[in-house]
C-alpha cells in the first residue's frame, strides 16, 4: 500500500512555516542524492521541526491529520542548488545522524534517514531491515542539517537499509 506525503516543516513553537510535496512510495524518494530530499535539506540550515506527514496518518487525539490542515498554507519551494550537510542534528534529544555512514542494499542504494526517521505514520517495517524503532522516533523534533556537530551531540547509527524485490 502507498501513499502521498509532505515534508512539513514547523517553527520551533510548532507555526507552520510550509510544506514541500514529495509525493507517494516513501522508499522511492527516500533515497541519498534524491533532488527533492536534498532540497528540503538546504531549507533546513536554521532548526526547524520536521514531518514527512502521511496523508493517511491516523489524526491525534487532539487536532488534525497534519497532512491535511497544511493544505492551506503556501508551499515551499526547495532550493535546487546548494551544499547540503552532511550531519542531520535533532536539536531536542541532542543526538545526530552522519549521513556518510549510512549502509549501502546490494543495488548500491542508500536510504536517506530525513525522510524515515521524521515520517508519521511510520513506514512499512517490511521494506527495510535494521532498528525499527528509528522509524518515525524525530517526527516533529527541531532538526537542523550541517557540516559541523555541536558539543554536547552524541551519534545515532542509521542502520536502515532497504529490502530488494
Amino acid at each position: 500500500m502507498w501513499q502521498l506525503y509532505r515534508a512539513v516543516l514547523r517553527t520551533d513553537d510548532h507555526l507552520v512555516l510550509g510544506y514541500v510535496d514529495v509525493g507517494a512510495r516513501l522508499m522511492a524518494h527516500a533515497r541519498i542524492g534524491h533532488h527533492l530530499v536534498q532540497g528540503i535539506e538546504r531549507l533546513l540550515a536554521e532548526p526547524a521541526r520536521v514531518t514527512w506527514a502521511g496523508r493517511d496518518a491516523r489524526a491525534p487525539s487532539i487536532g488534525e491529520n497534519l497532512y491535511r490542515t497544511v493544505g492551506s498554507v503556501a508551499e515551499l519551494v526547495p532550493p535546487e542548488h546548494g551544499a547540503v550537510g552532511r550531519y542531520l542534528l535533532n536539536h531536542d534529544l541532542r543526538i545526530f545522524v552522519d549521513k556518510a555512514t549510512v549502509l549501502e542494499n546490494e543495488a548500491r542504494h542508500r536510504i536517506h534517514p530525513l525522510p524515515l526517521l521524521t515520517a508519521d505514520p511510520t513506514p512499512d517495517t517490511g521494506r527495510t531491515v535494521g532498528d525499527h524503532s528509528l522509524l518515525g522516533s524525530w517526527a516533529h523534533a527541531l532538526i537542523s542539517v550541517r557540516d559541523t556537530v555541536p558539543k554536547g551531540f552524541e551519534q545515532r547509527k542509521f542502520d536502515l537499509v532497504e529490502r530488494l524485490g
